[in-house]
């Protein structure tokens, strides 16, 4: 297996914990994408990579950075089309998160369309890497 990782461990231009977070999601990513590209259902595997990139940039795109997002494709079956759409809603995730210091995950973020408690960026990150888990596990 090829792994792209785009940040070291210790993270390379992160904050530490920060760096952590992001490495932590680019391996995951790939895992993803290779599950993707065996899956017998293309249109199963789009549907969730498509799932998982809009909360990836609903959580970090609209509640941390207030940036857009890449727009999605067109085809609802083409495999490497989603891929790149997700690895081009992870670069801008990069982008926003690149910044931050470690103390700003224990900023409050309220996630649009979510009720409840707003919750600290840590736990959206950690959340977010519990659920690419499990958009891999639906692929």
């Amino acid at each position: 297996m090829t792994q792209q990782i785009r940040s070291l461990l210790p993270p390379g231009g992160f904050s530490n914990l920060v760096g952590h977070y992001v490495s932590a999601l680019d391996i995951g990513l790939t895992y993803a994408a290779e599950a993707a590209r065996g899956a017998g259902d293309a249109g199963a595997a789009c549907r969730a990579l498509r799932a998982y990139g809009e909360l990836e940039s609903t959580w970090v795109h609209e509640a941390v950075g207030q940036v857009p997002t890449p727009p999605a494709p067109e085809q609802d079956d083409d495999v490497e089309a989603w891929l790149g759409w997700l690895d081009a809603v992870r670069t801008v995730t990069i982008m926003v998160l690149r910044p931050l210091q470690d103390r700003d995950l224990e900023r409050l973020i309220r996630v649009a369309g979510e009720e409840g408690a707003a919750r600290t960026l840590k736990r959206v990150l950690a959340e977010l890497l519990f659920l690419q888990g499990r958009a891999l596990g639906g692929i």
